[in-house]
């Protein structure tokens, strides 16, 4: 409901980091096993790198193995790996880096269901402190496994395309109350709001969102200086003035693939909507302007280009607004679980009689049957409720007691209508002292 108009692509960027902010040195190595292109500490602070890459290959290695210090925290055992390689691996870590990793303990159960061609392997440390060292592997994956975001499986004839292909696969937890994002003015060009909007509320996001107009190429700079962050990148794609039967026809497919490919050397997750609110009447591609077969059929085919193409580091974000005479329509627009990864809610406390039910409760009643973990994917709390702290609490509250993945707010000072109030959180307000408060809820 808020996002903003479609825009030029911004040419101006915040310089990006070379590295991950939390590495403090890395090492330029070949003394690496075969197909292993990167090592990292548990802490992220050392990092191997294969010095024989090129300049890209090093920095996407790098990318890829905090990406996945980030993403396994949590280990159990995965006995199918082999223990010479492993051990060879940690021995060469220890000695490099200067721990005193001694022996393999156990592997990440999950990278085997999410990762092709990366193995998290797990030593024993100084002390009594268990350090983890992912080893990214970024060739040599089975072209007949292909695992997709949200753990769905790619068509034969997407699978059959992306056969011999690199593959960037990527995932994220679906664990309630995981995730705290921000869209912030600025956003992609500038990362100085997002900076600004964790100052206020005293806690690091960890998704970061911008709103894409069609034909605009993925911003790898912003998805860059989010991971350096902490934060998954996100992106709600916004068709406008293009043709939805078009692109599933496959008329914009040469866009699609560029796209795709620009995603897939990211590597790390990026979360993707495209179309959001197709169930309310204010854009082109939503109720009255497009008939839902048409947008599924869409959603559909941009889902089979990017799989195709082996982009499946994507967690797809079905995102349908929450609120007015659309929400009962939300299931009219579902393209089908084998599709989407998560569902996305769109809502707003905008005036004095919101509450969590009467914001979110029709539609979210319909989508929890449709077997997705749920985002509150944009909102706020404006001041047009007339109590910003109390329902700032419930909007908090609610996401706990649903059991929801998170929120995404939405940090943009607006100034026409309901709907487009100041929505920012700004220091030293009591609306952001509740939020601090009550943002305990979640644990990002």
């Amino acid at each position: 409901m808020t996002s903003p108009p479609p825009a030029a692509p911004s040419r101006g960027h915040r310089a990006a980091r070379s590295r991950p902010a939390a590495v403090t040195r890395i090492i330029r190595s070949d003394d690496l096993p075969s197909g292993v292109n990167a090592l990292a500490s548990a802490d992220g602070k050392t990092v191997i790198v294969r010095a024989s890459l090129d300049q890209q290959a090093r920095r996407r290695a790098v990318r890829e193995v905090m990406a996945s210090i980030r993403r396994f925290p949590v280990l159990g055992v995965l006995p199918a790996v082999a223990a010479d390689l492993v051990r060879q691996v940690c021995r060469r870590v220890g000695g490099a880096a200067g721990s005193a990793a001694q022996s393999v303990q156990q592997l990440a159960s999950s990278a085997g269901e999410h990762l092709a061609g990366v193995v998290v392997a797990v030593t024993a440390a100084v002390g009594t402190v268990a350090a983890v060292t992912a080893v990214v592997a970024t060739s040599g994956h089975d072209p007949q496994q292909h695992p997709v975001s949200g753990g769905q499986q790619a068509s034969p004839a997407a699978a059959s395309a992306a056969a011999g292909r690199h593959r960037a696969v990527a995932s994220l937890p679906p664990t309630p109350l995981a995730y705290l994002g921000a869209y912030a003015d600025g956003l992609p060009g500038n990362f100085g709001g997002f900076d600004q909007f964790a100052a206020a509320i005293g806690k690091q996001p960890n998704i970061a969102l911008y709103y894409s107009s069609w034909d605009e190429r993925f911003k790898i700079e912003f998805a860059d200086q989010a991971a350096q962050a902490g934060a998954t990148p996100a992106v709600q794609i916004e068709p406008f003035g293009v043709s939805l039967a078009d692109i599933a026809a496959g008329k914009c497919d040469k866009y699609l693939i560029s796209y795709a490919d620009q995603v897939r050397s990211f590597g790390g997750p990026v979360i993707i909507g495209f179309g959001h609110e197709p169930n309310g009447g204010w854009y082109p591609w939503g109720i009255r302007h497009v008939q839902p077969t048409v947008w599924i059929a869409a959603w559909r085919h941009i889902v089979d280009v990017f799989r195709a193409q082996g982009a499946d580091n994507v967690i797809w974000l079905w995102t349908v607004n929450a609120q007015g005479q659309g929400a009962n329509m939300a299931a009219a627009w579902w393209p089908g679980s084998s599709y989407v990864s998560w569902i996305g809610l769109d809502g707003y406390f905008a005036a004095p009689g919101d509450r969590f039910r009467t914001v979110f409760g029709t539609a979210l009643g319909i989508v929890q049957g449709f077997g997705r973990p749920v985002l509150i994917a944009e909102t706020a709390v404006g001041p047009g409720t007339g109590d910003q702290p109390a329902k700032i609490r419930e909007l908090l509250h609610g996401v706990r007691a649903h059991h929801l993945l998170g929120l995404i707010w939405f940090d943009k000072a607006q100034d026409s209508g309901p709907f487009h109030q100041d929505w920012q959180l700004r220091p030293h307000t009591p609306a952001t002292a509740a939020f601090r408060r009550w943002s305990g809820y979640l644990s990002p």
